[in-house]
């Protein structure tokens, strides 16, 4: 048995968990055949059906309302049959969402609030959280990164950072080699100096954690001439990976990755290294698409294959994709995949005059790129009109920038202000908030 699989069966044994079993599983899969997939994902799902009808008492009576049973679900395909569970399902429902099989006392709970704001509980069974890491470890094995080689962990959510203590997480980074940097103390402009220094000593093979954070950590790389030289690959999650963030980042770091989860459903989907498709692991997760309001881009609807403790069927997660394919018969990987995924849709604004904007869909970072005194920006709208803040030590062309904004939301009718900052602060667990929704204002720009 080599040395990854080795630190993998003694995470587990540390932890109770069974990621070992799922990781090599999941391994196996990326050399399937497309059939072989289709054939599993398929008994995977009647599995789920079955119990999720019998053990799930809001299934039970949501699929009986519309007159469903286990063998009118066989694939994928028959799934929209069945009802969408929204977020406002899973929070106002969750004790329904629960199944009997599983004493709650037993499994895994999460919370997650996205940009709403609303925090959402979530249970995780241990075979099902187990599945879930293993994925992500099998997304991230697409790019070359293994178990147990030297990584630096970039990361920001405040559970996570007490856990950091504990005697098993402890023991996890010794045994994977990692070492955790809090993502709120990179993006303390004093901290970062220090911080640098122990990666650099530490000499990572890879690095992960929030693009954001890793984006900053480039930047001040490039302008204290740091090089890694041990490091082979980033691997981004959690935020947007956004085209500027990724040049700079492969330009001064490593060439990166970027991996699709999320709380509720951990390892959905990954861009390997080098690559310019997000493939799903489809094993793991079964991805379907709805409308959404905005061009080109569709709503994810999400089957976790392997939740039984609180099944999620069609969850509309908040999160949009340009489009689902098949893979060809050729592919890298016998997977669907996507090129273009991006944050909640809850981050649509609906105008006064009933249009409808998703800033990070229209500027996206690229118009502020041709601006390089602005090193982070933020839209903000407060029911009358557009406010964008900008950081930049340095003003930019504000006349030219106005202009190109003013052709931009010509077609919205939306009226806007500018304002400049020698800094923008992230939120409490590190990651920047590049829209924010307020109540209405009664001022005019």
């Amino acid at each position: 048995m080599n040395t990854p699989m080795i630190l993998l069966k003694t995470l587990d044994k540390a932890k109770g968990l069974k990621v070992y079993p799922w990781y090599r599983f999941f391994q196996n899969t990326l050399s399937w055949q497309r059939d072989q997939v289709e054939v599993y994902q398929a008994e995977r799902l009647q599995k789920l059906i079955e119990y999720a009808l019998n053990t799930v008492p809001y299934y039970r009576a949501e699929w009986n309302r519309l007159g469903i049973r286990p063998h009118d679900i066989k694939t994928p395909s028959d799934l929209k049959k069945c009802s969408i569970l929204d977020r406002d399902t899973l929070r106002n429902k969750q004790e329904e969402l629960i199944s009997s099989y599983f004493p709650l006392k037993n499994m895994h709970k999460g919370s997650s609030s996205g940009t709403t704001g609303i925090p959402i509980n979530y249970y995780t069974d241990t075979d099902g959280l187990s599945a879930g890491m293993a994925a992500g470890y099998a997304l991230w094995n697409m790019s070359g990164w293994n178990p147990g080689q030297s990584n630096v962990h970039i990361w920001g959510n405040q559970t996570s950072i007490k856990r950091w203590n504990t005697i098993p997480s402890k023991l996890k980074n010794l045994l994977f080699h990692q070492k955790n940097i809090a993502s709120t103390l990179l993006n303390d402009p004093e901290q970062i100096p220090e911080l640098a220094e122990r990666i650099v000593r530490f000499n990572p093979r890879s690095i992960d954690g929030y693009s954001s954070s890793i984006y900053d950590f480039a930047r001040y790389c490039q302008e204290e001439k740091i090089h890694l030289k041990n490091l082979k690959q980033v691997l981004t999650t959690a935020e947007n990976l956004e085209p500027y963030q990724q040049k700079l980042i492969e330009q001064i770091l490593a060439p990166t990755g970027d991996l699709y989860g999320s709380g509720e459903v951990l390892g959905m989907a990954a861009r390997p290294v080098n690559d310019d498709r997000y493939y799903v692991l489809d094993p793991h997760v079964i991805l379907e698409t709805e409308a959404s309001e905005i061009s080109g881009m569709k709503n994810l609807l999400i089957t976790d294959l392997n939740n039984y403790g609180m099944p999620m069927i069609r969850y509309r997660i908040g999160d949009m994709v340009d489009e689902l394919h098949e893979p060809e018969p050729q592919a890298k990987f016998p997977f669907a995949w996507f090129k273009k995924i991006q944050g909640r849709s809850s981050d649509i604004i609906t105008l006064p005059n009933g249009k409808k904007i998703h800033p990070v869909n229209i500027f996206g970072g690229t118009l502020f790129r041709r601006f390089p005194q602005i090193t982070r920006h933020k839209v903000v709208w407060n029911g009358t009109f557009l406010e964008f803040i900008f950081e930049a030590k340095e003003k930019p062309d504000a006349k030219e920038l106005h202009r190109q904004l003013s052709v931009l939301l010509h077609p919205f009718e939306v009226p806007f202000s500018i304002e400049y900052k020698d800094r923008i602060l992230p939120s409490s667990n590190g990651k920047y908030k590049y829209l924010e929704i307020i109540p209405k204002k009664t001022v005019t720009p």
